[in-house]
């Protein structure tokens, strides 16, 4: 019945088909099935979009935001769709008696829901996941402070060595330099630490400025800062965990600087793994203190002295010049470079402070050095503060003696903004004879270079700012008598005689209510960004009525002190990032000049502002809180000469408007319009704008921001265009959302495009010809040009119109095109002959591009013809992501052969290409070209080892019988991105990256290169290109092809990843690898199709080359075909390898080659021939192997000699074992590192080895090369060793020779997922593992024990884990105890065992342990690693030993693993 009232309405009318509702009963099992393979794809494509995302954030990409959109769109279906099927199909399907109703629901929901899947999974067709990056900033690195270069000294290079040593040994973490002040100990440590990454001992060096008072939280943002982390604005504490996260999981070695140490600092306070942690970093501190750095507890403190008399002779005659080779200045030169004292800082200051000067001033100078006036320093040497004096006395001018003493007023190793310098000096009258704010800013930018010059100021790395060296500081200190710098107020009766007071610190407290004041000019109040609410006296300013400058910063308070007002000669005011309700009482300071409210948190400007007549200056930069800005207040500023209102978005009023709104019109500038000389605004609509307005000063500086609202700017200078507070800056223009005759009718618009240095357009509607449409007269001022968005743009340069300029971008340096959906081509039209040629070209464009830039602009083909081409002699940069249509970069139009060979792009450094489908090369000068046969280009097929032959013959004559030829059916090669032409017309190429090129076969073709082997022509390509990148390439099929023998090139390439070829055949022809001899790192990653990494291509003995001897770290992954690293016996010399990671790699047998070399077969063959043959048995290879490792019960030794045999053929092939078929005694084993490899892998950190299914041995040790007299010693800087998922490993360590030393330095053993594994390691090898740490075994199912059972009576038992602190074992189901002899009783540093579902194990050794830290057996992991996480509550256990407890823990266990299995 409930099925018929289903069918049939109250009416009784069928109203739903009865075909169709049973239909979907029916069909049921199908659409519900249907539904879970279109979920189960849906998952799979999410993971692989997922993966996508994951690799461009890894590289710092822009993901776009549909993909987003449709990852969180797959969440919520699949969320919903895990309910449905786990909830509302499971239960309907439990019982006898499914309801039919539900049943007819559910499969119509199913069928639904996966058309829904179908849709989406549509959606997520993305040909683009991510945005390339903007070009990132430089990269913060260690500097020596002199940049010319580190000054080398004769006395100072034991203590670089011995600083350098000590990196080098594991046994020292901290490392101290100490020296009296200005000795140059920051300049060593600069340098050391530069050269320690030069030779690879530190992957990063970071580099924090303690100071005398020591701040943790600025410290830590030191060190952030260099590792590009952003820290949270949190606790200390929490600080320290997130900078330690860092460091932890990051397998980078790290060390780290504290320089200028006065005191102790705990490193582990600032977040820094130390002494006993994985991943310790190393310590480099300076201090003038060897007291510190014996608190600090350095391992090893070197001192710097001063320099010898004859260096500090010649150093000295370096900064003076050769003014001391007068005869009469030489001996009044001596004496005074003798009273420098050998003090390099005192050397440099006098140095330059006489350079070029007359005798009386060098006498002057000498006198005053060796009389100087006592000045009672703390720690500061009397003859540096005498030198530093003397430089700032002999300072040119008073002005250039103010600026420094200005300095002074700052905190140590503070970034000293330079506009600062210029407005105290300005409204302190320091400056004379100066009109205007930009002739004070020019002059004050002239006396710091002079200061930086004489070393009394340093360069910073932030912009328009300078430091000051601490020691400088101290003595700028002591000179300025009337000047005091603060941390807080302190109990002074009285400040009268101070001109200058600066107050920094964190938090300003107790502010005194009546200061008396008189002679001061200058009060600076710092306390940092925002901080909490202050509250200022009432009378704080009454006894300052002469005061000059006052600049409050980062505070907080309702209102300014009712006695602002008596500060009726201020005029300089600066309330920046502060907090202020009510400002109003600046109105009454008449003779204000400069008034800045930068950052500051302000909804509106007073009225009273208005009143301020001898305003010049007003900064509003970044008040992005300011809404308002009252009527007729500009108006009446009628003196300002710079406005700054940078990210400040007011809603104008219109310019024809009466007055009455609530904001002030733009058509107030032209009131000031005579005097401005520097304007930057944001203005919503250009409309806005006077039609009046008109800058009478032709020497105007402006950055005019025109659009309607805030845009989403997502690339490089339009996303930071307000980020950077600049006051010396390029006039620019940005404009959005505007229809091009807008623009032209705008008078002001059009004379601001002629002097713009950078404009900027996004989103301007209708117009086609940029040139022709925005400026007639070809841009001449203009610099930078980026325009995106703009549908209607077909052209930039249209040379079919008659009105086109002759001259346009003359002068251009980079050029953005993004988002131009229409644009034809960049240049459009016949170009000119001889365009480039001469003073008087007839169309100059382009000839000073550095930097050009496209994104989106699918309809363009190509980027230039050749004929402009030619001129791009500046082009330096070039991207383009994102182009659809484009074939080819530059196009050959009609060029004959030689016109090729003038083309040149010398100073193009960086290529990057993404996303670009249809490219075929970088320029197509030729047709296809057929592939080379196996001459001199072979395919090299697998060797069977029982596939060698004719080994005694001298040489294999027949290259072709471990090769394989091309298959006659491939096709010819067209798509290539270099050809032998177009390779050599970028010399300097440092950089290329190429991603998403769906149709390129070939990167490099280097066919037709005609190579001389008498010497007479030496072709050298691409010499300077250090980075190669290469990604979703997925037809690509060699990196490089048709590779002549005796090319010369790429050899400064020292990176190289490859991600995502699937049809890539190998990375590289011999020919090639052979001249990498600076490559360092090598990541490749998803190229189904390679075999092998290096594969011969000629008849050149393998023996003979050397491959990557700077090769410090390749990952490989994902790549599913891959057997070895080579087959041929190259020769590896690999001394800097710090990091070897594989991953997924099935068919991987060995790190080294598959074939052994033929010389060495050779001898061996010389000497079987001298033993008795077994006809049963077949040869063994032997001497060093290159892989294949023989074992019998012995091991490999000369055993194995007597039971080879070589066949009739003369080929050496396998021995056969009888035990084939024991899995515990194969007969054959393949090596992930064969003896000849281990040998020279000495600096070798870190291995991990994940999911390489035919591993079986990781180290072969049999073979090891040493004499009788000499221990071998090997890995000795191993220190991770991660073994994950190698379901056949049954050795890690194979048995080698008696005196082997090695691995002193392992740390971390962890292994999982092994399931062919017995045991981890042999006493013999555990006691090599001295510093072995933590120890981590999991998911190994056939481990019985830990530590094996001693094999032979003479091999030593004993064995001492004197530094292991934690051991975790987790899902062993045959582990019975560690170690089943008394061996390993001892455990000194032991504090955590954990151990879950080990059912069988019945005790930890034999014996009874000592283990004296211990406090019980956990049975959960403890989930995170950081000290400063509270400790999960663990179910510990603990029955008074070791034993004790894992026979409680564990009893009756095994019994019921036992019933269980039965079951």
């Amino acid at each position: 019945m409930k099925i018929i009232s289903h069918i049939i309405d109250t009416g009784g009318n069928l109203v739903v088909p009865i075909k169709k509702y049973f239909g979907y009963l029916s069909r049921y099992s199908s659409n519900i099935e249907n539904l879970r393979d279109q979920f189960q794809r849906l998952g799979d494509k999410r993971d692989g979009v997922q993966l996508k995302i994951g690799e461009a954030k890894q590289n710092k990409e822009a993901i776009a935001p549909e993909v987003e959109s449709w990852i969180e769109k797959v969440d919520n279906i699949s969320q919903g769709l895990q309910i449905f099927l786990e909830q509302d199909v499971k239960e309907n399907t439990m019982g006898l008696c499914p309801n039919l109703n539900t049943r007819c629901s559910l499969s119509r929901k199913a069928k639904k829901k996966a058309l829904e899947i179908d849709g989406v999974l549509r959606d997520g067709q993305f040909t683009i996941v991510s945005y390339p990056p903007p070009p990132p900033p430089p990269p913060q690195v260690i500097e020596t402070s002199s940049k010319k270069g580190f000054k080398v000294f004769e006395s100072r290079i034991p203590i670089m060595k011995e600083v350098l040593t000590a990196f080098r040994d594991d046994k020292i973490s901290m490392i101290g330099i100490c020296g009296m002040e200005g000795i140059g100990k920051t300049t060593m440590a600069k340098e050391v630490a530069k050269r320690a990454k030069d030779d690879n001992l530190f992957d990063e060096v970071v580099m924090a400025v303690v100071s005398h008072k020591k701040d943790l939280s600025k410290i830590q943002g030191q060190i952030a800062d260099m590792l590009g982390l952003e820290l949270e604005r949190e606790s200390v504490l929490r600080r320290a965990e997130q900078i330690y996260s860092r460091l932890m999981v990051s397998s980078k070695s790290v060390l780290v600087i504290f320089d200028d140490v006065w005191e102790e600092v705990n490193p582990k306070d600032v977040g820094i793994p130390y002494e006993g942690e994985l991943n310790s970093c190393k310590i480099l501190l300076t201090s003038r203190s060897e007291e510190v750095c014996n608190q600090m507890k350095s391992h090893k403190i070197v001192k710097i002295e001063v320099l010898t008399e004859e260096e500090a002779w010649n150093f000295f005659k370096e900064m003076v010049g050769n003014c001391v080779d007068t005869p009469d200045l030489h001996p009044i030169a001596e004496e005074v470079a003798k009273e420098c004292k050998g003090i390099p800082i005192a050397i440099v200051t006098v140095g330059r402070a006489l350079e070029n000067n007359r005798k009386n001033k060098w006498v002057a100078a000498l006198q005053h050095l060796k009389n100087p006036i006592s000045k009672n320093i703390p720690s500061l040497d009397s003859n540096v503060h005498s030198s530093i004096e003397l430089s700032y006395t002999l300072l040119e001018s008073d002005e250039a003696k103010s600026c420094f003493l200005l300095c002074c007023l700052f905190p140590e190793d503070y970034d000293i903004p330079i506009e600062y310098l210029v407005r105290y000096g300005v409204g302190q009258r320091l400056f004379a004879k100066i009109d205007t704010m930009a002739e004070a800013r020019n002059r004050v930018h002239v006396m710091v270079k002079d200061l930086k010059r004489s070393n009394l100021l340093l360069d910073s790395n932030e912009e328009e700012c300078v430091k000051m060296h601490d020691v400088v500081r101290d003595v700028g200190k002591s000179i300025a008598n009337e000047h005091i710098f603060l941390e807080e107020w302190t109990e002074k009766d009285t400040y009268e005689n101070y001109a200058a007071i600066s107050l920094v610190s964190r938090e300003l407290k107790n502010h005194p209510d009546d200061l008396e004041c008189p002679k001061l000019e200058l009060l600076q109040l710092s306390c940092g960004k925002y901080t909490t609410r202050q509250t200022l006296p009432t009378n704080l300013f009454k006894g300052m009525m002469g005061l000059k400058v006052l600049a409050l910063q980062g505070m907080s308070f309702p209102s300014l002190p009712q006695s602002i007002q008596v500060l009726q000669n201020l005029r300089t005011m600066l309330l920046e990032y502060c907090e202020i309700e009510d400002v109003s009482a600046i109105g009454s300071l008449g003779k204000l000049e400069m008034l800045s409210f930068l950052g500051s948190k302000i909804k509106e400007l007073p009225e009273e502002i208005g009143n301020l007549s001898h305003l010049k200056l007003l900064d509003l930069s970044k008040c992005s809180t300011l809404q308002q800005v009252p009527p007729g207040l500009l108006s009446n500023l009628t003196q300002l000469e710079e406005l700054y209102m940078g990210k400040v978005f007011v809603n104008w009023e219109p310019t024809d408007g009466k007055g009455e709104g609530a904001n002030a019109s733009l058509a107030e500038l032209t009131s000031f319009s005579h005097s401005l000389m520097a304007l930057q605004i944001h203005i919503p609509n250009i409309k806005l704008l006077p039609k009046d307005l008109h800058f009478k000063n032709q020497m105007i500086k402006f950055r005019i921001c025109a659009c309607d609202k805030p845009m989403n700017w997502r690339y490089d200078h339009l996303s930071t265009f307000w980020d950077t507070t600049q006051y010396i800056f390029k006039n620019s223009l940005v404009l959005g959302r505007f229809a091009a005759s807008e623009i032209a009718e705008s008078r002001m618009l059009c004379h601001l495009l002629q002097k713009s240095e950078i404009i900027i357009l996004k989103e301007i509607k209708d117009f086609k010809n940029i040139l022709y449409e925005l400026d007639k007269e070809g841009f001449p001022c203009l610099l930078v040009l980026s325009i995106s968005d703009s549908e209607g743009v077909e052209y930039v340069i249209d040379a079919t119109s008659h009105q086109t300029s002759r001259v346009a971008f003359p002068i251009l340096q980079s050029l953005e095109l993004m988002e131009l959906h229409n644009l034809k081509e960049i240049y459009h039209g016949q170009f000119p002959e001889k365009s480039f040629s001469g003073a008087h070209s007839q169309l100059a464009c382009f000839r000073n591009l550095r930097s050009l830039r496209l994104l989106e602009c699918n309809h363009l083909k190509n980027v230039f013809s050749l004929s402009i081409a030619r001129g791009l002699v500046q082009l330096q940069q070039l991207h383009i992501v994102s182009c659809g249509d484009m074939k080819e970069i530059f196009c050959k139009e009609g060029e004959d052969g030689k016109a090729l060979d003038r083309i040149m792009f010398p100073e193009l450094r960086y290529i990057d290409l993404s996303y670009v489908p249809r490219l075929i090369g970088f320029c197509t000068v030729e047709g296809p070209v057929d592939l080379v046969q196996p001459s001199l280009n072979h395919e090299v097929g697998r060797i069977d080892t029982d596939e060698l032959a004719t080994i005694r013959s001298e040489k294999m004559t027949n290259i072709e019988q471990i090769t394989r030829s091309f298959p006659e059916s491939t096709p010819p090669i067209s798509h290539k991105f270099f050809s032998s032409k177009t390779i050599l017309w970028q010399p300097n190429l440092q950089k290329l990256e190429v991603f998403d090129l769906e149709g390129l076969e070939v990167i490099f073709d280097l066919e037709g290169q005609e190579v001389d082997h008498d010497g007479q022509r030496i072709v050298v390509v691409l010499a300077q290109l250090k980075t190669l990148t290469l990604q979703n390439l997925s037809k690509l099929m060699y990196v490089w092809k048709n590779v002549p023998q005796g090319i010369q090139g790429f050899q400064n390439l020292t990176s190289i990843e490859i991600n995502a070829c699937y049809n890539l055949r190998y990375f590289s022809p011999h020919t090639v690898a052979k001249l990498l001899v600076e490559l360092q790192s090598i990541k490749i990653r998803w190229c189904d199709m390679i075999e092998n990494i290096v594969q011969r291509d000629g008849e050149e003995e393998a023996e003979d080359i050397i491959l990557f001897p700077k090769l410090t770290s390749f990952h490989l992954g994902f790549l599913p075909n891959l057997t070895s690293f080579c087959i041929e016996p190259y020769s590896f010399e690999w001394s800097s390898m710090n990091q070897i990671y594989l991953s997924h790699c099935p068919k991987l047998k060995t790190c080294g080659s598959e074939i052994r070399s033929t010389r060495k077969l050779k001898k061996i063959i010389g000497e079987l021939d001298l033993i008795p043959q077994e006809p049963s048995l077949e040869c063994a290879p032997l001497g060093k192997n290159y892989g294949l490792m023989v074992v019998s019960e012995q091991g490999t030794s000369k055993k194995s000699e007597e039971s080879s045999s070589v066949n009739k053929e003369g080929n050496l092939t396998k021995v056969k074992d009888p035990r084939d078929n024991d899995i515990d005694n194969p007969s054959e084993m393949w090596c992930t590192f064969p003896s000849h490899l281990i040998e020279c892998l000495k600096n070798l950190k870190t291995i991990e080895l994940s999911s390489c299914d035919s591993l079986e041995v990781i180290f072969q040790l049999e073979e090891l090369n040493f004499e009788e007299s000499h221990v071998q010693s090997v890995l000795d800087q191993l220190r991770k060793l991660n073994l994950f998922n190698l379901p056949n490993l049954m050795h890690i360590w194979k048995k080698g020779p008696e005196r082997i030393m090695g691995f002193k330095n392992l740390r971390l053993l962890e292994v999982s997922g092994c399931k062919s594994l017995t045991y981890l390691f042999s006493p013999s090898i555990a006691k090599l593992l001295v510093m072995l740490e933590e120890i981590r075994v999991t998911s190994c199912e056939k481990i019985e024990e830990i530590l094996q059972r001693a094999r032979e009576e003479k091999e030593e038992k004993e064995v001492l884990f004197h530094k292991v602190n934690s051991i975790l074992l987790r899902d062993l189901p045959n582990l019975k105890c560690f170690c089943p002899e008394t061996n390993a009783f001892e455990w000194p540093s032991l504090k955590e065992i954990t151990v879950i579902g080990c059912p069988t194990l019945s005790m930890f050794i034999p014996s009874n342990l000592k283990t004296p830290r211990l406090e019980g057996v956990y049975d959960e992991v403890q989930v995170s690693s950081s000290p400063w996480d509270e400790k999960k509550l663990r179910n510990c256990q603990w029955k008074g030993d070791l034993n004790a407890t894992i026979q409680h823990m564990f009893k009756g266990k095994e019994k019921k693993r036992d019933h269980e299995t039965q079951q």
